[in-house]
C-alpha cells in the first residue's frame, strides 16, 4: 500500500526522519549520567513510545491518569506522570496501577500529599512522589524556598515517598520566538542556579534527592549538567516552531491532504482544516513548497496562498503540511501512517488520544 491510497486529511510520520531523530538523542546522551523519560503527552502512541524505549529511554513520562493507563496496559514498566493528582477517585485509579509499573507523580500542596498519603496506606503501598518547583513557568508547583519545607512534611509521612523535585521550565522551550536566543539562555542560566541552590539546600539538609527531572525539547541540550533525566517529547515527531529551538531534530510528522478545488482565479483548497491540524501555535508550513503558504481557518478546509510563486496544482494532487504544534496536532487523529520511502509500513493506533483526565 502507498502513501497515495491513504485517504485524507491523515496524519503521517516519516520513519527514516523519526528514526534519526531517535539516534540523535540516543547518541547526544551517550557517556552523560542524565536520562531521557520521553514524553507520551507528544505521540500518544504506545508504538512510538516502545521505540523511544529501544532507542535508550529509560522510561516515559505522561501529563494525565489516563495516559499512563495506556502505557501501563503497553506494558510499559518505568512512568513519571508529570501533573498533580488531586481527585479521589483518581487518587485510587494511580495506586492502583502500582500493582503493574513504577509510577511516579508530582505534588505541590500539602493536603493533596496527605490525601495520597491515606489512600496509599489503606492499600499498603508507597506512592513515590517529586516536588514540583515553579522555576520560572508560573504554572504549578511551590517556589524554591518552600520546596524543602514540604519535603520534611513529606518524610513524616506513611505511604509516600519523597524521590525528588521536577524543575520544568515549559515557558523557556521556544523562548526564540517570544525573547531571542540570547534573552533565553540568561533565563535558562536562572533555572539552572536555582536547581544549583535546591540541589544545596536538600544537601544540606540531610535529604537525597534520587532525581531531578525538568527540562524539554527545546532546553534539554542547556540543563543537562544539572539533572537527573530530561523530559523531551516533541524531539521524535517535531513541528516547525520547535525546529527552530532544536535544529539537531527534523520534522518527521505531516499532515497529509489533498486539493479539493481550484478556483478560476487561481484559490487553491486542501481536504485540511482546523480539525486536522491545530494552529494553536500558527499556520502550517507546506512541506516542499517554501513559499506557498496555507492558511487554515474553517473545520475542514485550508486555503493555499500561491503569491508569486509558479508552483501548479491540480485537483487530487497531494499536499503536505508540517503542523506549528505537533502535541495538539496528534490529538486530534485516530492513527498514524508510518510510511517509509513512499509506502505504508504500519499504521498505528494513537491510543491516548483525548486522554485529557
Amino acid at each position: 500500500m502507498k502513501i497515495t491510497d491513504i485517504e485524507t486529511p491523515a496524519l503521517i510520520i516519516d520513519l527514516d526522519i523519526m528514526e534519526k531523530n531517535l539516534t540523535v538523542m540516543k547518541e547526544w546522551l551517550l557517556g552523560k549520567k542524565t536520562k531521557l523519560k520521553a514524553h507520551f503527552k507528544t505521540p500518544k502512541s504506545t508504538a512510538v513510545a516502545w521505540r523511544e524505549l529501544q532507542y535508550g529511554a529509560s522510561g516515559v513520562c505522561c501529563q494525565t491518569l489516563n495516559e499512563a493507563e495506556v502505557l501501563v496496559n503497553a506494558g510499559v514498566r518505568e512512568i513519571l506522570l508529570t501533573n498533580q493528582i488531586v481527585q479521589e477517585s483518581k487518587i485510587q485509579k494511580m495506586i492502583n496501577l502500582l500493582n503493574f509499573s513504577e509510577i511516579k507523580c508530582l505534588v505541590d500542596d500539602i493536603e493533596n500529599i496527605r490525601l495520597i498519603s491515606r489512600s496509599s496506606e489503606r492499600k499498603n503501598k508507597q506512592m513515590d512522589v517529586l516536588i514540583e518547583v515553579n522555576v520560572g513557568m508560573n504554572r504549578c508547583g511551590v517556589e524554591p524556598s518552600e520546596a524543602l519545607n514540604l519535603a520534611k512534611v513529606i518524610s513524616l509521612l506513611k505511604g509516600v515517598r519523597l524521590k525528588g523535585i521536577q524543575a520544568y521550565d515549559g515557558h523557556l522551550q521556544m523562548a526564540e520566538h517570544t525573547i531571542g536566543k540570547d534573552k533565553k539562555m540568561k533565563e535558562v542560566k536562572k533555572v539552572i542556579d536555582k536547581i544549583k541552590v535546591l540541589r544545596e539546600d536538600f544537601e544540606h539538609a540531610g535529604i537525597y534527592l534520587e532525581v531531578v527531572s525538568g527540562a524539554g525539547t527545546g532546553t534539554y541540550k542547556y540543563e543537562f549538567n544539572v539533572l537527573d533525566e530530561v523530559q523531551a517529547g516533541s524531539y521524535a515527531l517535531m513541528d516547525w516552531r520547535y525546529k527552530v529551538a532544536a535544529p539537531e531534530f527534523d520534522m518527521a510528522a505531516t499532515v497529509l491532504s489533498r486539493v479539493i478545488s481550484i478556483s478560476s482565479t487561481g484559490r487553491v483548497v486542501v481536504d485540511c482544516g482546523t480539525k486536522a491540524c491545530s494552529t494553536d501555535s500558527g499556520m502550517p508550513l507546506v512541506k516542499g513548497s517554501e513559499h506557498v503558504e496555507c492558511h487554515v481557518s474553517s473545520d475542514e478546509h485550508g486555503v493555499l496562498n500561491l503569491g508569486a510563486t509558479k508552483n501548479k496544482f491540480r485537483i487530487g494532487d497531494m499536499v503536505e503540511l508540517y503542523p506549528s504544534h505537533i502535541c495538539t496536532t496528534v490529538n486530534l487523529h485516530d492513527k498514524f501512517y508510518a510510511i517509509r520511502n513512499g509506502e505504508i509500513e504500519a499504521i498505528w493506533p494513537i491510543n491516548a488520544r483525548s486522554r485529557f483526565t
